[in-house]
């Protein structure tokens, strides 16, 4: 996150917090209104047994003077959020911009209204961040977590815990957890590759849970034999991929994966400058599916993340909070287009 970034999200915060500050009681309102606090009370909640001359004169004060409702207290009561929470951390990449903006629209969509907080540095810190949420979130989705014992910070605590693509965590941890199975999209571009007659084919990054895919389409393709070469790269951007383009073609590869999408916009530029016929001459198969990819020429096949998928049953455990705890494991999926 950039440091203009933090910086927003503080006036945010800030002015939130001036608001609140700001907000009137119901004690101030029924002064202000020269009624009962009873009375107030049963005029913001549309009770019967006040007129409606009243009603809305109290309405009226109570908007003037900026009175804000106890969220929590009220959830306390109803035993009932419809507020879901969402850890993130500080590395806010491209591809986890768009899961986290995607759940969110998928949850205001079901009725509920996401907060933020950034992961803290400590077990300590985080315990007392989730527990001030008590009350008012029922669930908490973290995308991000530390070296600690989940058991030994969230025990105790009322909310239902959903683990997202957090590969530090057990799988018996006692908790919700989505996991996305990389390799399994990764297996489909490979085969795909292999069984469209191309027999020299190079995985390129620096992304250690690339490997495993290449390794299964090579394992299981029955066709005639090729050969599968790695060229690791110190980074996983675009410079890296444009960068690599001498050494690439110098291999005398017809088919390239790259570890991301960014690395394969690269050496498609570094393709056009000096004529390389894409797919003709050499396939490329990019990693993420960056929705610039429909708009490069050639259109980029790519393999995409379970965005929808995995959000979607976010949601559904944020609204029937199942006690068992669930593993669910979503594939990744190969998507051809014109690069190959």
């Amino acid at each position: 996150m950039t440091f203009y970034t933090m910086y927003n999200k503080c006036q945010r915060w800030r002015e939130y917090w001036k608001v609140i500050k700001m907000a009137a009681t119901l004690k101030q309102i029924s002064e202000e209104a020269g009624v009962s606090i009873r009375t107030v009370n049963r005029a913001l909640k549309e009770q019967t047994g006040i007129s409606d001359v009243k009603r809305q004169e109290i309405l009226e004060v109570a908007a003037r003077m900026g009175y804000i409702p106890n969220i929590a207290a009220r959830n306390l009561r109803l035993r009932k959020s419809n507020f879901v929470g969402i850890v993130t951390g500080t590395n806010e990449n491209d591809i986890f911009i768009r899961k986290s903006h995607d759940l969110q629209q998928r949850l205001e969509v079901h009725g509920f209204f996401p907060i933020s907080g950034l992961l803290q540095t400590s077990p300590e810190m985080v315990r007392s961040m989730l527990s001030e949420w008590a009350g008012m979130v029922d669930t908490v989705v973290l995308f991000a977590w530390g070296e600690w014992l989940p058991e030994d910070v969230l025990v105790s605590l009322p909310q239902q815990f959903i683990f997202v693509d957090c590969k530090q965590i057990p799988r018996n941890c006692g908790f919700h957890q989505i996991k996305i199975d990389r390799s399994s999209g990764i297996k489909d571009a490979i085969l795909f590759l292999l069984e469209s007659g191309r027999s020299r084919i190079v995985r390129s990054g620096n992304i250690g849970d690339r490997a495993e895919g290449v390794e299964k389409a090579f394992r299981s393709f029955r066709g005639e034999s090729a050969e599968k070469i790695l060229i690791e790269t110190g980074g996983s951007e675009f410079e890296d991929g444009y960068n690599l383009g001498k050494t690439l073609m110098e291999s005398k590869a017809d088919a390239v994966f790259f570890d991301t999408d960014r690395m394969a916009f690269g050496f498609l530029k570094y393709a056009w400058e000096k004529g390389i016929r894409v797919p003709d001459d050499i396939a490329v198969v990019g990693f993420d599916d960056d929705p610039w990819g429909n708009y490069s020429c050639p259109s980029l096949s790519t393999v995409a993340h379970p965005i929808a998928e995995m959000n979607s049953r976010i949601v559904e455990l944020s609204e029937r909070r199942s006690a068992a705890p669930e593993a669910i494991i979503f594939p990744t999926r190969f998507i051809k287009r014109q690069s190959v």
